[in-house]
């Protein structure tokens, strides 16, 4: 299995070549001038964009590098079982906190 980090940058650099490819045809059959601006720029600005984003994953560092962490599988199985832990131990001590406070308002109620 590949890591999430390796299948983004692929999938960013593709797309990225994808809108250059647009580009040129664009260029070729005359839709896309170079001598004015229309929205149509709007395609190799966008290739540039992802290009750079897809080094940047693939260097591990970026503003994509959390959505799509550069870990292997046993990494990850660490990571998910850690979570696991926590959201487990969070939620027994918010069951102790509800059973203490109910236990408080029964003292309280038969106090009363």
């Amino acid at each position: 299995m590949s890591k999430p980090s390796d299948s983004a940058s692929t999938l960013l650099l593709g797309t990225g070549m994808g809108c250059f490819l647009i580009t040129g045809f664009g260029l070729i059959q005359g839709r896309l001038e170079l001598e004015t601006v229309s929205s149509g720029w709007l395609f190799p600005i966008t290739g540039v964009v992802l290009l750079l984003l897809s080094r940047t994953l693939r260097s591990g560092n970026g503003p994509l590098s959390k959505a799509f962490p550069d870990e292997n599988d046993e990494m990850l199985t660490e990571r998910v079982r850690m979570e696991i832990e926590t959201t487990v131990k969070d939620a027994s001590v918010g069951s102790a906190w509800a059973e203490l406070e109910a236990a408080v308002l029964e003292s309280e109620l038969s106090e009363e």
